[in-house]
């Protein structure tokens, strides 16, 4: 089933009001852990396969380190959602899911442009689908990989999904990788890592700060704002060999092109975050060997939110 995260980009070029009004974040998720804090995770483990996901129907709200492994032979990573309260998973599928996949499918098609799309959305959507939050999750992951996010999540409901696409055009979350998830009131307990490094997210594009090395390495995400015209910032991180270049890669990520998000990827995802509040903070670990990193978010490295390193061995 196609969901939000296709379309949304298109229809937030009509709401930039509603991006403006996200909601702040709690005092727990804009501070930062210091270098050697104890770090006691709530571990939520996640399998992804092609398609599916095997994750806990309930977690407990507070501080949640999401493992995600991928045991597919295609990329997939977890976007998670927040709905409002008054919202049902049903309703969401019903409302926001069956225009998506329609509208979806009739471009993928030829059959309507993508500015004719956005007045079609505009007219069929519900105005509470302007209230939902994006909640990180972990970041895109190539097959046979693993990489974790440690976000804050408020009780509440929620829908997991991933929107890669087949060969034939066909989202992930159409195929089964799209699921309810219920944050209960009873607090978790965990805590966020200490990072080695940090990454700041903003309209100046991608600041990051510390040098990686080989193995596992914790990254501190920040996010200072979402430029308007855009969905927001994210963080994917990927291996490429000398040849490949930016350009491959976010015409690989622009999911307006209609072969974008299919196999084969520009190079090996190994993790990153999906988008969040401006405002909030969280983790992300990844396992990097030697060799050339891009850094890139989605949907603002048009903008310059992007860097590159070099893991040296």
């Amino acid at each position: 089933m196609l969901t939000s995260p296709f379309f949304q980009k298109l229809a937030t070029l009509t709401v930039l009001a509603a991006l403006a009004a996200l909601p702040q974040p709690t005092a727990a998720q804009t501070e930062a852990v210091p270098p050697g804090s104890a770090h006691n995770p709530h571990v939520v483990e996640v399998e992804a396969e092609d398609f599916a996901f095997r994750i806990p129907a309930e977690i407990n709200s507070g501080w949640s380190t999401f493992r995600l492994t991928n045991q597919g032979e295609e990329h997939h990573f977890l976007f998670i959602t927040r709905l409002p309260e008054e919202v049902t998973f049903d309703a969401f599928v019903e409302e926001i899911v069956m225009p998506f996949n329609d509208v979806w499918y009739a471009m993928r098609d030829g059959h309507m442009a993508g500015d004719e799309a956005m007045p079609v959305l505009g007219e069929e959507l519900p105005e509470w689908y302007w209230g939902v939050d994006f909640m990180g999750g972990v970041g895109f992951l190539a097959p046979g990989a693993a990489a974790e996010a440690t976000i804050y999540l408020e009780p509440g409901r929620y829908v997991v999904e991933c929107y890669m696409r087949t060969a034939d055009g066909k989202m992930h979350s159409m195929e089964g990788m799209l699921d309810p998830l219920t944050v209960t009131v009873d607090p978790s307990q965990g805590s966020p890592p200490a990072a080695e490094l940090q990454i700041a997210l903003s309209e100046e594009g991608m600041a990051l700060d510390g040098r990686p090395q080989p193995g596992l390495n914790t990254f501190e995400v920040h996010w200072a704002d979402h430029p308007e015209d855009t969905f927001g910032h994210d963080v994917q991180i990927l291996r490429v060999d000398n040849e490949t270049t930016v350009d491959d890669v976010l015409h690989w990520m622009n999911f307006l092109n209609l072969e974008a998000l299919t196999e084969p990827a520009p190079g090996s995802f190994v993790g990153g975050i999906t988008p969040m509040p401006a405002g909030s903070t969280a983790y992300f670990t990844a396992e990097l060997e030697p060799g050339r990193y891009i850094l890139a978010s989605q949907y603002t490295s048009h903008l310059g939110v992007l860097t590159e390193f070099t893991v040296e061995p």
